[in-house]
């Protein structure tokens, strides 16, 4: 029991000291603290700062006398409930009494005064001090243990519905769940059970009761199941197969907790049936390789397509240009014109095609190799130079001069994307000029963000068209009077590749301005490096330049291996215009036969042929050369996929034309053989 055993305060006021003396005098042996004041004002501020027990309090005081006192310590709701004993030895009479009642007295002492009766009084007043005070406490403590005992209670009930919603939706859970669930002890017998148990199982919750778990999962065997093996992972999971009432067994995956209740460990079993979900994997995996059969299948045909239709077009276009280097009238070279011009404007068509086709079906790949970027313009523009020459437009480069020279990256597709642009400008652009530009964006430690743009002065596209410029098979005027052909493709191949090389591409116009098409693509950069260690690092990375380079004499002895006629009467017409002759193999056996019998410097080999293909005859050719004298093999295809170019490179070729081959690419090859090619057009 709480009791108050704090101090107890007696306020003694009189303006005579020696009053006061006295006073302490008689009180001085009692358990309490005696506060002395000389003045009315005196007292109230004692009384503002401490909490007083009684007062005995003087009536004759100047400027204050002791009833003016009583009356404001009465007036203070700190200290209105505090006993005042009036002293006085002045008047005896009623009316004096009833002024100091009135002023808020409970008694009186007359002076001279009983030290005995006095010091009973105060030791009363100090009792009932410590007694209320005591009782404040523990009402205090009542009132705390009450709002305790509220805030629990409320915590309880609130804990109660939490418990009463969880069962609930525990229950409801367990109800409406797909999943037997079920508990049991170590002793395996089953406690509880979920309605699914009938769906599932086919029993009934009392059919089970009390019966042992291995009855439903057999797989459960020997020993307690305080050491059942649960498949030894954390989570408690393994896939089993129970057992349904007419004994099928279906594939589950059992999920086991526990949890000890009343000392005594109880086992919570999930069983989930996987038969849905293994029909639907299997269905998956099933979809999965006939996806994978019909990509190979759409990738074979494409490699067909494009064999079948580039070989015809090989002997078209190229019996086309070198009947046009012969003394033809002017009706015979107009219609040779024509049927150049015809030939060209569908190989870019089936080009085109082919290309967005491989787009479509994922088979374009990014391939990192070294490459310097003047040279590659160069050869950009040198495909255009013919049509500028004929044309009245005038071809311009602009480049960056803080932009360095040696790149790596995909020049092959970054090519092709100038290509389509600067075609695109040629086709738009009746006069003028067309400028192509590079400049460094970024330039990081090993990479740099390089822009590319292309602008015309041309007819230029209206606003309202620019959103469908990059759409595939999409034209600006599909009216049937529409002035510039083509089919559509060509920006969309182009944006394809700007992503796939990880940039982006953008579009600005003004009818009868220009149009200037930007792209902007991440390259890594390398450092300056002489001619011959580029070369090495770029044989070593699977480069298509060939890395040799003439060592001595001039390299003279050429194979032509190909199965089409046409191709090789082709190929020989080429090199003997460039004042090369060559031998010719119908076959990859053949071409081994002959490669035996003569050490040759170049052999153009064709890859797709009857009794032995181009692959397995190149690494033939070169594991029966003596080291350090393998020819020089370039394939002559129809096939332009990375996968084709992977399989030549692998095989040891050095690299490879893509038919229909270009008399300047041919040039080209001849040139890094260390052929003399314009000493020989002299």
């Amino acid at each position: 029991m709480i009791v108050y055993d704090g101090p107890v305060n007696i306020l003694l006021v009189d303006d005579h000291p020696d009053n006061l003396l006295a006073l302490e005098a008689v009180l001085g042996d009692l358990n309490c603290n005696l506060v002395k004041c000389l003045s009315g004002a005196e007292a109230l501020r004692c009384l503002l700062r401490e909490e007083f027990a009684a007062i005995l309090l003087d009536v004759q005081m100047p400027e204050m006398d002791g009833f003016e006192t009583a009356r404001l310590i009465k007036s203070l709701k700190k200290t209105k409930e505090t006993p005042i004993i009036f002293i006085s030895a002045t008047s005896k009479d009623a009316e004096h009494f009833f002024t100091g009642y009135e002023a808020g007295a409970i008694d009186y002492m007359l002076k001279p005064f009983v030290p005995q009766i006095l010091k009973a009084k105060i030791e009363g007043f100090m009792n009932l001090y410590v007694g209320s005070k005591t009782l404040q406490l523990q009402t205090e403590l009542l009132q705390r243990q009450t709002m305790e005992l509220e805030r629990s209670n409320r915590e309880l009930m609130q804990a109660t519905y939490q418990l009463s919603k969880t069962q609930a939706l525990t229950r409801a859970i367990q109800e409406t769940s797909m999943d037997t669930m079920m508990t049991f002890g170590e002793d395996g017998l089953i406690l509880t059970v979920n309605p699914a148990l009938r769906t599932m199982f086919g029993y009934r919750e009392e059919d089970v009761l009390g019966h042992h778990v291995m009855r439903l999962i057999p797989c459960f065997e020997g020993g307690t199941f305080g050491a059942v093996d649960i498949g030894g992972s954390a989570e408690g999971r393994r896939h089993l197969e129970p057992v349904r009432k007419d004994g099928s067994r279906f594939p589950a995956e059992i999920q086991i907790g526990v949890a000890t209740v009343d000392q005594e460990r109880v086992y919570a079993c999930t069983v989930v049936d996987m038969t849905e979900r293994r029909r639907f994997e299997q269905e998956l995996m099933a979809a999965k390789e006939t996806a994978e059969i019909a990509a190979r299948a759409k990738s074979n045909f494409l490699t067909m397509v494009s064999h079948e239709i580039r070989t015809p077009m090989n002997g078209v276009l190229g019996m086309t240009g070198l009947l046009l280097d012969t003394e033809l009238d002017g009706v015979q070279r107009e219609f040779a014109e024509i049927i150049r011009k015809s030939g060209e404007a569908l190989l870019s068509v089936i080009n085109d095609i082919l290309d967005y086709a491989k787009i479509e079906s994922g088979k374009l790949e990014v391939e990192l190799l070294p490459f310097e970027l003047p040279l590659l313009i160069e050869e950009t523009f040198d495909l255009f130079t013919a049509k500028s020459m004929q044309s009245r437009l005038k071809l311009a480069y602009e480049r960056d001069p803080a932009l360095p020279e040696l790149l790596v990256g995909d020049g092959i597709k970054l090519r092709q994307v100038l290509v389509n642009l600067i075609g695109n400008a040629f086709k738009f652009t009746p006069e003028g000029r067309i400028t192509v530009s590079s400049r460094l964006m970024e330039d990081g430690e090993s990479r740099a963000w390089i822009e590319f743009a292309v602008a015309d002065s041309g007819v230029g596209i209206p606003e309202d068209k620019l959103p469908m410029l990059f759409q595939p098979f999409s034209q600006v005027d599909t009216s049937l009077t529409r002035q510039y052909e083509g089919t559509g493709l060509g920006l969309a191949i182009s944006k394809n590749l700007v992503e796939l090389m990880g940039g982006s591409i953008s579009v600005d116009s003004a009818v009868g301005i220009g149009t200037t098409f930007r792209f902007t693509i991440p390259l890594q950069t390398m450092q300056e490096e002489s001619g011959s260690a580029v070369n090495e690092e770029a044989a070593a990375e699977g480069w298509p330049a060939l890395a040799r380079e003439a060592a001595g004499a001039e390299r003279r002895a050429v194979l032509v291996v190909d199965d089409n006629e046409i191709n090789q009467k082709l190929t020989l017409s080429m090199l003997h215009k460039l004042g090369i002759s060559a031998d010719v193999a119908g076959n990859g056996s053949d071409a081994l036969a002959l490669a035996g019998l003569r050490r040759y410097d170049l052999i153009l080999m064709d890859m797709r042929m009857p009794v032995m293909d181009g692959v397995e005859a190149t690494r033939r050719v070169i594991a029966s050369s003596r080291s350090g004298q393998e020819p020089i093999i370039v394939a002559m295809t129809a096939n332009s996929l990375p996968s084709d170019r992977e399989r030549c490179l692998s095989a040891g070729m050095s690299d490879f034309l893509v038919k229909p081959i270009q008399l300047d690419e041919v040039k080209r090859v001849l040139k890094q053989c260390g052929f003399e090619i314009d000493r020989m057009l002299s």
